[in-house]
């Protein structure tokens, strides 16, 4: 639970899958309404879907959605970025929070496009939010006001549980919490798979891998939980799944992690210098 109220309103300017996880979440906590929530969208029929769903504002008028906007949350790919600062700077107002969802741009870009009188800060949410279990890294600007810091942080918090990092670990957590949770469904996947492929009826193997994957994490958020002793719990020595363990590390499971990691990370800085150069106005 937030340990203050979500500000409102919230502008979200784009109608996304990450946008809508978002909602979900803020709405599920309960410290947001749906008339606290304001969402921009290109296509009609997007904004149509997401009225009818949740019953937020629809605009597709970026500028007018950010006036009175307590906080506003660009969630446009790094293409649209530029673009929308620029329409959206001349209707922020003095106090108001900005924060970027985008892995690509960076705060000196955000800060040079956007007005010296709002707060400029970034956010790595990913799509556990939905359901309250969002672990979103955030990082601040140079000029963020105590209270931007704290109306973020609320809102995250709404979610999940915020989690300030400098700029340059909020990279390194794109690569582990934003890409992760693909890489424990697509775990799951795989420990189905290979019960299916000893017999098992395709329903009840997605069954069990899944209910396996909720207890285990259960497990893990108890409080003073440890993977080694959770572990150990379940891998006596000699026993059946320390065999299998050593099957896994024998077949690179923390290499192969690793190095969907570090492929992540450095695609988020190639991604983020590229965008950096694309902002650099030729002289």
């Amino acid at each position: 639970m937030a340990s203050h109220p979500v500000p409102a309103p919230v502008a979200l300017l784009g109608g996304g899958k990450l946008a809508e996880a978002i909602i979900q979440g803020l709405l599920r906590s309960g410290h947001a309404r749906p008339s606290d929530l304001r969402v921009t969208v290109r296509r009609p029929e997007r904004g149509e879907e997401l009225r009818s769903r949740y019953g937020v504002h629809v605009l597709t008028d970026n500028a007018q959605a950010v006036r009175g906007a307590a906080v506003v949350l660009l969630a446009v790919r790094q293409a649209q970025m530029r673009e929308l600062m620029a329409l959206i700077s001349p209707a922020l107002e003095a106090g108001q929070a900005v924060v970027s969802l985008s892995a690509d741009v960076r705060l000196a870009q955000l800060e040079a496009a956007l007005p010296l009188s709002v707060s400029v800060l970034r956010a790595m949410p990913h799509t556990p939010v939905r359901v309250g279990a969002g672990v979103t890294p955030l990082t601040p600007g140079t000029r963020v006001t105590e209270a931007a810091r704290r109306a973020t942080e609320s809102l995250f918090a709404a979610t999940g549980r915020p989690l300030w990092v400098s700029e340059e670990a909020l990279t390194v957590c794109t690569g582990v919490s934003g890409t992760g949770p693909a890489y424990v469904f697509r775990f799951v996947e795989a420990l189905a798979q290979a019960a299916m492929a000893h017999g098992m009826d395709a329903a009840e193997a997605a069954e069990l891998a899944r209910g396996t994957l909720i207890g285990a994490a259960k497990l893990l958020a108890e409080p003073d939980a440890s993977t080694p002793r959770l572990i150990a719990e379940v891998a006596t020595p000699g026993g059946i799944t320390e065999a299998g363990l050593k099957t896994l590390e024998a077949q690179g499971l923390s290499r192969v992690v690793g190095e969907a990691v570090s492929v992540a990370i450095q695609r988020t800085r190639e991604r983020a210098d590229a965008s950096a150069a694309a902002y650099v106005t030729p002289k």
